[in-house]
């Protein structure tokens, strides 16, 4: 829990800044719920948010990760809640993973019917990169109507919102939440959750590409390399790891640079950002990192 805690502060100030069946079709896979909850607002406290990013990585199986979505529909109030994996470029194909509470009619008319190509909201969310309100969605298409409208009839949620997430690996996924408040109040809470709803939008994607075995293995660092990593990361200077560990500098040098060749990077800094993203450091160790070579730009 304090890993997380700490990564949710991380990344909330970045963002501020700036089933149980499984199976596949065409090369999807997906997971749909038993059926859709009429939602309804309430209020939810940052430890339900924490609460529900410790569950996405708790999660061992995509069945387990869906299951998480389905408690988290509940405790944020929510009619449905929809993650999209559209690309991952280690997959090839498209629509590699989908986890929905949507119910299973639904489910199954959208795939008979390849509503991926038609579906408004992913011709819109796949092509930007800021959260789209589904009332800012183009509907003057009589197709566009109809689509809405079935998809009214089988509780999808009158109002909501689309977060775009684009992955390390050149991923492109939408994570989506929906509610029955009325469009005076969804605004209120949309704009309310807004961060906290692309907070868990990034973790659920991390965990379901993992979880789908599409993303590449870690590099095995032995301690020595990760722990020299580790303190160039904080800011320690070679010299200093070096005092630091008790080693020689050639022996440092000697570390840093198998982790370097490890990890195929061209420098430390580069190093020390793959190594963040595979979550072999800590995110605070890069950020650090980034804060120590801003501030030498600065002064030189």
């Amino acid at each position: 829990m304090i890993r997380t805690s700490i990564r949710l502060t991380f990344v909330a100030e970045c963002f501020a800044q700036c089933l149980r069946q499984n199976g596949t079709k065409r090369n999807l896979t997906y997971v749909c719920g038993e059926g859709a909850q009429r939602g309804v607002g309430r209020m939810v406290t940052n430890d339900a948010v924490e609460h529900a990013l410790d569950q996405v990585n708790r999660a061992r199986s995509l069945n387990e990760l869906q299951a998480v979505l389905g408690a988290m529909r509940s405790a944020f109030g929510l009619a449905n809640i929809v993650y999209h994996a559209v690309t991952i470029p280690s997959h090839g194909g498209a629509n590699p993973i989908l986890l929905l509470t949507y119910e299973k009619d639904w489910v199954k008319i959208y795939h008979e019917r390849d509503y991926f190509g038609i579906d408004p909201v992913i011709r819109a969310g796949i092509k930007g990169f800021l959260p789209l309100d589904w009332s800012e969605v183009d509907r003057a298409s009589l197709a566009a109507q109809a689509f809405f409208r079935e998809a009214d009839a089988y509780a999808v949620g009158r109002e909501g919102m689309t977060l775009p997430v684009r992955g390390p690996a050149g991923e492109r996924a939408l994570f989506t939440v929906t509610s029955n408040l009325s469009a005076t109040d969804w605004q209120a809470e949309r704009l309310r959750r807004m961060r906290d709803f692309q907070i868990i939008a990034h973790f659920v994607h991390n965990r379901a590409v993992e979880l789908a075995g599409y993303r590449s293995k870690s590099a095995a660092l032995s301690g020595r390399e990760l722990q020299c990593l580790e303190l160039i990361a904080s800011g320690r200077h070679v010299k200093q790891v070096a005092s630091d560990l008790g080693l020689s500098l050639s022996a440092v040098n000697l570390y840093l640079r198998s982790a370097r060749s490890k990890l195929k990077s061209t420098s430390l800094a580069e190093a020390v950002v793959k190594a963040t993203r595979t979550e072999i450091l800590p995110v605070l160790a890069t950020l650090s990192f980034i804060l120590n070579a801003m501030a030498a730009q600065i002064v030189g």
